[in-house]
């Protein structure tokens, strides 16, 4: 760290973030910055990991195989208060939605794939009509002139 603050590369690496992230934190506000004269022109300079303010913590992202997974929900702290019986009812409805949710959007992640799909064969043929329409063809003058010989 330099004796002016973070660059933005060793802000990204403090907070977990990439750099397009903090650099689009700084645009919008939530983190500030200075910009300073730097070896190779003007660049931005944050004032310290304490003053950034970040909208989320770092969050490790999940491996695809547990995608597949019912999510987790935080519940209300009304909860605490019910009974046991009570609180596992609640879960249960709180997952019976959850695998709902997961279902309709395996269902419409089917659907996307096969528009998907549909609009690449239209834009490959489409793509070879192109391509016939706009070969080289005899000029009309030749196919006249040959005509005259």
């Amino acid at each position: 760290m330099s004796s002016q603050g973070l660059t933005i590369a060793e802000a990204a690496e403090a907070l977990g973030l990439s750099e397009r992230t903090i650099r689009r934190q700084i645009k919008s506000g939530k983190i500030k910055a200075e910009l300073v004269l730097g070896r190779y022109g003007a660049e931005y300079r944050i004032s310290g990991p304490g003053e950034t303010a970040v909208a989320r913590p770092r969050v490790d992202k999940a491996p695809a195989s547990t995608l597949d997974k019912a999510p987790t929900f935080a519940l209300d702290k009304t909860l605490d208060k019910t009974p046991a019986s009570a609180l596992d009812k609640a879960i249960d409805k709180t997952l019976d939605k959850a695998l709902d949710m997961v279902k309709a959007l395996q269902q419409e992640k089917a659907e996307l794939y096969a528009q998907v799909a549909y609009w690449q064969a239209q834009f490959q043929h489409l793509e070879e009509q192109v391509k016939l329409l706009t070969e080289a063809k005899r000029p009309w003058w030749r196919r006249w002139l040959s005509r005259r010989r």
